[in-house]
């Protein structure tokens, strides 16, 4: 029995919230972009063989069968006229692309995901054989492991009946790596039918080892016209522990995994602020507040994310690090911190920024002083990430009482309260410069948006 939508996403975010999800992507997202799929690729091979190509034949035995006739470099050249292309937009492969995974696993040969994590300027390490895998160590890149190979090297790729029964003595260490990470990590089947025996397999073993303490995954699979369709999902969940969303329609897919992103950045805070020096009793103020807020949201499971700015990354970083040492939470779950390096253009910034952003459902802006030659001014830096905050439809509240970039921000707001629905009864208290009543209010806020 299939798992219905709602339980598929309650499930799989929290084991994206944990850090403990991988990717596994089939030819059908890669069919987003403009691809073609396994079948549509190998059409041109089945009419000349003149064998009627539908969803019962073996594509890896058709392949050999035309290597047989027209020779392996025939072969590879029908896969690289088709496959090496430019081609990389895909409003699917976007919204992939936001979810919180560890690492990239994919029968595929292009270079779809490298394009796309590329235009994010997010660098990445393709695996594609047992030799790359020595460039994974301490590679803080998104590593994307290839299982058939890679378009770059045609004379790798696994494509025929003959390339599968070598597969696994050629590729023992890769599949050592995947089954380390099947047992590891939650993955999301996307795109792939389960028709090829690798991923089986590599499950099988591991069933056999851990039994009914396997690893649960999880497949989004359109519904299929064979007639045993339902018993092969009832039979991958039962055997291979692989819980399947069926779908009716493919559109259905974009949506699907917009609300998985919702509920994965759900209760993920981003704090833009910034300040150089303040007169003492704003500091101890800022110190105060940082120190209530980081308290409030930890001890309400959410996660802070910060860029660090100058002198307020120091306060809400060193309050937060303090309460979550000593409740025994997990770091890295509950403080990210991405600082911005020294000499980044405002470009390199802005991208970084983004990218902040993008991972979080909540937008907090405090202080925002930066210093000039003549003494202090509002961050231009902060305004950037209003307008971000904005234009990524993200939840935004200021904190207008502590001032500079964040009051003129909290004024903009008001001005313009029928944007922000959600601070219409809350607008005033955030200019409260009672502790107190500024943390409720967020409190109060969060519990009514996320």
């Amino acid at each position: 029995m299939s798992i219905d939508k709602k339980q598929f996403i309650h499930h799989y975010a929290k084991r994206a919230c944990d850090g403990e999800t991988s990717l596994f992507l089939g030819a059908g997202v890669s069919a987003s972009a403009g691809y073609p799929s396994w079948m549509h690729l190998l059409k041109p091979c089945a009419k000349e063989l003149g064998i009627e190509i539908d969803d019962k034949v073996d594509l890896y035995l058709l392949a050999q069968y035309y290597a047989n006739r027209f020779s392996y470099s025939a072969l590879k050249k029908i896969i690289n006229e088709n496959v090496n292309l430019l081609k990389y937009e895909s409003t699917l492969i976007d919204e992939l692309l936001n979810l919180n995974f560890r690492t990239i696993w994919t029968t595929n040969y292009d270079t779809v995901l490298e394009n796309n994590l590329f235009k994010r300027n997010v660098l990445t390490n393709t695996v594609n054989n047992d030799r790359d895998l020595s460039n994974i160590i301490g590679n803080n890149r998104v590593n994307i492991y290839k299982l058939n190979g890679d378009i770059k090297n045609l004379d790798n790729i696994v494509i025929t009946q003959k390339d599968i029964e070598q597969y696994e003595p050629s590729h023992e260490l890769l599949l050592t790596f995947f089954k380390r990470e099947l047992v590891t990590n939650t993955f999301l089947f996307l795109g792939y039918s389960f028709t090829d025996t690798i991923v089986l397999n590599c499950l099988n073993a591991i069933n056999r080892c851990l039994k009914e303490s396997t690893t649960c995954h999880y497949a989004i699979m359109l519904r299929g016209k064979i007639p045993d369709f339902d018993y092969f999902v009832n039979d991958l969940e039962q055997r291979y522990h692989v819980n399947v969303l069926v779908i009716d329609e493919y559109e259905e897919l974009p949506n699907i995994l917009k609300e998985l992103n919702y509920e994965i950045k759900r209760k993920n805070i981003f704090f833009s602020g910034v300040f150089d020096k303040l007169p003492s009793d704003e500091d101890v103020f800022a110190n105060d507040l940082c120190g209530k807020i980081a308290e409030a949201l930890l001890k309400d499971n959410f996660a802070i994310y910060t860029g660090y700015g100058r002198n307020f990354g120091n306060y809400l970083a060193g309050n937060s690090l303090q309460y979550i040492l000593y409740h025994n939470m997990n770091v890295n779950k509950h403080l990210i911190m991405r600082p911005f390096l020294k000499n980044m253009s405002f470009e390199d910034k802005s991208t970084h920024r983004k990218m902040l952003i993008n991972d979080c459902h909540v937008s907090i802006f405090m202080f925002g002083q930066v210093p000039t030659e003549n003494g202090y001014e509002n961050s231009k830096g902060m305004i950037d990430e209003y307008e971000i905050a904005k234009e990524q439809r993200r939840i935004i509240i200021p904190i207008g009482s502590t001032g500079y970039t964040s009051f003129e921000i909290w004024k903009d707001v008001k001005k313009n309260i029928i944007l922000y629905p959600y601070l219409e009864r809350y607008i005033d208290s955030l200019n409260s410069k009672d502790i107190e009543i500024i943390v409720n209010t967020i409190v109060q806020i969060l519990s009514e948006v996320c």
